[in-house]
């Protein structure tokens, strides 16, 4: 029944009791504190306050100040701009930002976003030559263009400037731009590296309304967006990033713009609800849906409708996209579970699964759900004019980029970083690469590695989480990456009742505290749980955990949402 490998975190002590008295919070609190880096009052007060005092100058970005006053000259000089940016969510959410901050300058703007199938990711020669036919004088990348050398000399060849907004490792060479934004590239004394690439856009507003001597509130209108590309990009929620989502999240819940209304609508929600969960799973899907499946500047059209019905008809649209990207997944990972149950035989350390036609825009999340279900490397392919293209994700203890760099001479093309891909191969290279990248994980991948590790913030007994506890807990979020949900420890706990199944898939129990407390505990996910408990076992059980607000019928109550469970002798 227990399916994972338990680590249990141990900060300093001395620190956590430290922690504790200075801003007096309970024992297990400052112990999730410590573990996120939080062991002073200053650290606490930023964590739980996050203050706009403490966003760096964007004139520290290397070039910024090229930056304004290139943009500033071609919107005085009436030059059209061209955006181009990338199709997934940072990229469209990015472009949208500085459309409608252009347009409320008086620019002659317009965006390109890149085509996943015909063109794939970054700057294209599709996109050099539409800025040329629109006459730009000025292109501005956003999400991309930190590597494309070559298209962006082509660009300063047909006379036109170039700004890149990006966030991703620079190359050996730098491309030919007029101004390069980004808090990676060496010598940037930029302070804080872990910007998506619709913050780096925002920086630039943030520059310009300096400059301009224009209200600070006018680059504070586009947290919004800046909320949702930091949710979707999966970038640590730390530092800066934390108060961009923080106030990002105010926003979309009290001043809604009229696009995330409609779409909020939509998905039959309220804007009060929205929260990184909501944006993970409901909001950024839906963005992403339009790239995957037919045109990704649908989801910048939505963003920068001004008439109602126009986003709500977007709204519709990318909805629509959504659905049918859903049944397209549920279909691959169908076939793709087929292929598993005979694959072991072969292969034990790596999944590198193809099908001729399976949707080159879902396999990413193909690849994650098998990733999830299976803990193993984990490769998805589909055809494409000849060639095999897919998406890969890794588990903890491999280095993807690494592993596909030794298996490069069978490659045509593939990048990424340590826990995600894209690679391009050529038919008669599949096996071979099949066979040597199962080699490479065999090898890399000890016994501990193969079993998932869930991190455990601190052992909990039920009877510390008071109204006041929960109140601090529930201050943790938003949580992402670098800022997980605190995940306690319980054991010798007694289930209480008999355990229920619900939809066929999640389980409900209950389980009684030692001062006698009952907590209802859901499980999704986890009818194996249900099996192990329906008989009505009496032993005590250890269980792994988040902690969560539950309202029913007007009525709010703690309730456990269940990571593991294991029984105790």
């Amino acid at each position: 029944m227990k399916r994972y490998r338990w680590t249990v975190l141990n900060p300093d002590a001395e620190l956590c009791d430290r922690l504790t008295e200075e801003i007096n919070v309970s024992r297990p609190i400052a112990h999730a504190l410590c573990n996120r880096g939080i062991t002073g009052y200053d650290d606490a007060k930023l964590f739980f306050r996050p203050d706009e005092a403490e966003v760096p100058s964007p004139f520290l970005f290397h070039d910024m100040q090229t930056a304004v006053a290139r943009v500033l000259a071609a919107v005085d000089r009436g030059e059209h701009i061209l955006l181009y940016g990338d199709y997934d969510v940072d990229g469209t959410t990015g472009t949208a930002l500085l459309v409608l901050f252009l347009r409320s300058l008086g620019a002659d703007v317009s965006y390109y976003i890149n085509d996943r199938f015909t063109e794939g990711y970054g700057l294209s020669q599709c996109g050099v030559d539409c800025a040329v036919e629109r006459k730009a004088g000025l292109v501005i990348t956003v999400d991309c263009g930190i590597s494309a050398v070559r298209q962006i000399g082509s660009l300063r060849e047909a006379g036109i400037d170039v700004i890149v907004c990006d966030h991703h490792e620079a190359g050996e060479e730098l491309p030919p731009a007029s101004a390069v934004l980004d808090p990676k590239v060496p010598g940037c004394r930029y302070p804080f590296r872990e910007l998506c690439g619709c913050a780096v856009a925002l920086k630039l507003i943030q520059a310009v309304v300096e400059r301009t001597g224009r209200p600070e509130d006018v680059w504070k209108e586009y947290l919004d967006l800046v909320a949702i590309a930091t949710v979707a990009d999966m970038v640590s929620l730390q530092g800066e990033n934390r108060l961009y989502l923080h106030e990002g999240m105010k926003r979309l819940q009290c001043q809604p713009r009229m696009s995330i209304g409609e779409m909020v609508s939509v998905m039959g929600s309220s804007p009060e609800k929205l929260n990184a969960g909501l944006i993970a799973f409901g909001i950024a899907p839906r963005i992403n849906a339009a790239g995957r499946m037919e045109r990704a500047s649908t989801a910048v059209e939505w963003l920068v409708s001004e008439e109602r019905e126009a986003c709500r008809g977007y709204a519709d649209e990318l909805e629509r996209m959504n659905g049918e990207r859903r049944d397209i997944d549920a279909e691959i990972v169908r076939r793709a579970e087929e292929m598993v149950e005979g694959y072991a035989a072969s292969y034990c350390s790596s999944l590198v699964l193809y099908h001729e036609e399976w949707h080159l825009g879902v396999l990413g999340i193909v690849a994650s759900k098998l990733q999830e279900k299976h803990y193993l490397p984990t490769v998805v392919m589909g055809g494409n004019d000849g060639v095999i293209k897919g998406s890969a994700r890794s588990v903890n203890g491999l280095n993807l980029y690494e592993a596909l760099s030794e298996c490069g001479e069978l490659l045509e093309n593939f990048g990424g970083h340590e826990a995600a891909a894209g690679l391009t191969i050529r038919p008669e290279s599949l096996q071979p690469f099949r066979r040597k990248f199962d080699k490479i994980c065999s090898e890399r991948l000890g016994f501990e590695q193969r079993q998932k590790e869930l991190v455990i913030d601190t052992e909990l007994s039920l009877d510390m989480v008071t109204t006041n506890f929960l109140k601090v807990l529930l201050r943790f979020g938003p949580h992402g990456l670098g800022n997980p949900e605190p995940v306690f420890l319980s054991r010798s706990l007694r289930v209480s009742g008999y355990p229920r199944l619900l939809k066929g898939r999640h389980v409900k129990f209950a389980v009684k505290s030692q001062s006698g407390e009952i907590y209802d505990v859901i499980g999704f996910n986890r009818k194996d749980v249900y099996k192990a408990l329906e008989r009505g076992s009496k032993r005590p059980v250890a269980l792994v955990y988040t902690l969560e607000e539950n309202e029913w019928n007007g009525r709010k109550s703690t309730q456990l949402k269940l990571k593991d469970i294991a029984f105790e002798e």
